[in-house]
């Protein structure tokens, strides 16, 4: 089940939104692919500071409902030009096809050929997640929490995981718009970004 949603992460940052409503626009549904299992992690960017593995509880500053969450406005108060994405039009509200009944909010960058998913989910624990996902993990903190980036088989794209809630993530999806678009964002870069979406994110959750 992790790698059809890992699969399908890649995918929507490919298709963009389509209208599932009238006024809710939702990423569009396609077929999912396979990723494979690697071993080796990036090295962690020099922002972030990977946290000690432990099976104890996760400490995090304090615990964020996604539930209540307004996702786009978490992404509407990010600095989405620093990231590659326009940041003259809002962003675009739905329900996800990756977590079934969560929220999601997805923003372009037409320019530099990039794409942001963010999606609220209230049902989901995250440690669980990460352990059964079929990509790359690397463990990081942000602001606090721990975050885990996914670093899937597919080069156009890299995902991240966020601890905010016990059961509950946000998820991240950065990634090239069109992979056979220019320009060309190496994968690496895309997971060295990760983070720093993830800190932003937070500080826009308030």
């Amino acid at each position: 089940m992790r790698t059809l949603r890992i699969a399908l992460a890649s995918l929507l940052l490919v298709a963009g939104c389509s209208t599932a409503e009238p006024g809710e626009p939702r990423a569009a549904d396609q077929p999912p692919t396979s990723t494979e299992q690697t071993d080796q992690p990036d090295e962690p960017t020099s922002s972030t500071v990977p946290p000690p593995t432990s099976s104890a509880p996760r400490d995090r500053p304090k615990d964020i409902d996604m539930a209540g969450v307004d996702i786009c406005k978490v992404v509407a108060g990010l600095p989405r030009r620093e990231y590659g994405l326009d940041g003259d039009r809002p962003p675009l509200g739905g329900t996800s096809v990756i977590f079934p009944g969560a929220k999601d909010c997805f923003a372009n960058g037409i320019q530099k050929n990039l794409s942001l998913t963010l999606i609220a989910v209230p049902d989901e624990d995250a440690r669980e997640f990460v352990d059964t996902a079929n990509a790359e993990v690397t463990d990081f903190e942000a602001q606090g929490y721990p975050l885990s980036v996914l670093k899937p088989a597919q080069p156009e794209n890299c995902f991240g995981v966020l601890d905010v809630h016990d059961g509950q993530l946000l998820f991240i999806s950065y990634g090239m718009g069109n992979p056979r678009g220019e320009p060309v964002t190496p994968q690496k870069r895309l997971c060295d970004t990760v983070p720093e979406i993830a800190a932003s994110a937070i500080s826009a959750l308030g």
